[in-house]
């Protein structure tokens, strides 16, 4: 059995649990929604690089940049009254150009290896939070995605997906589509920043 093959399988298995129902929260007039929880998926971090900073576009030791069109994300961690989380630490991974996730065992990767795969930010005193990445890639059975993580106090509060609008895979995506309306809260429009694409998304924790 293939790499893709084995993805598939493992995606089929999750996605059916990722489709079951979830309990809303209610919200008061004055909140703003909560960031849709979902799935972690098979691909976090088994061993974590040594470079796991913001710059998931340059690893150390490596000459090369990673492959693919540069992305800048930002935006920030708020709670539901829009109260700026200062201190929290935001995690992405995603696939590089070529739909390899990197540091999830498996033998040797065929991977870029100028792509760090994982990157990690504390937000600043305003909730803040910026990472420089590469525009996500779709790969068999998935619409381009980033994975995202919150971590407050040594306890994740948060993990879900954030989706770019426009994408062809969206419509065909079972955990996009599952999402319904609150799809928005969880997609980012790019736009052209002269050095590569931008998007930003505020994260709200329930």
């Amino acid at each position: 059995m293939n790499r893709f093959d084995q993805r598939r399988r493992v995606l089929s298995w999750i996605g059916a649990a990722a489709l079951a129902p979830l309990a809303p929260t209610p919200a008061l007039a004055d909140e703003r929604p909560a960031t849709p929880r979902m799935t972690e998926g098979p691909f976090y971090p088994r061993t974590f690089p040594a470079d796991v900073d913001a710059d998931l576009t340059k690893v150390a030791g490596q000459a090369r940049a990673a492959e693919g069109t540069a992305l800048a994300v930002t935006g920030r961690v708020l709670d539901r009254s829009g109260r700026p989380r200062a201190g929290a630490r935001v995690e992405i991974w995603q696939c590089d150009a070529f739909g390899h996730y990197h540091h999830v065992g498996g033998g040797a990767e065929s991977g870029d290896p100028g792509f760090q795969g994982f990157g990690a930010v504390s937000t600043d005193p305003e909730g803040r939070y910026a990472f420089r990445t590469i525009k996500p890639v779709p790969y068999p059975g998935r619409t381009p995605h980033i994975h995202f993580t919150v971590v407050e106090e040594g306890r994740r509060r948060l993990t879900s997906q954030m989706f770019i609008e426009g994408e062809p895979g969206n419509a065909r995506d079972g955990l996009y589509r599952h999402l319904g309306a609150a799809a928005q809260a969880v997609t980012i429009r790019l736009s052209d920043s002269g050095k590569g694409l931008a998007g930003a998304l505020d994260i709200v924790l329930a």
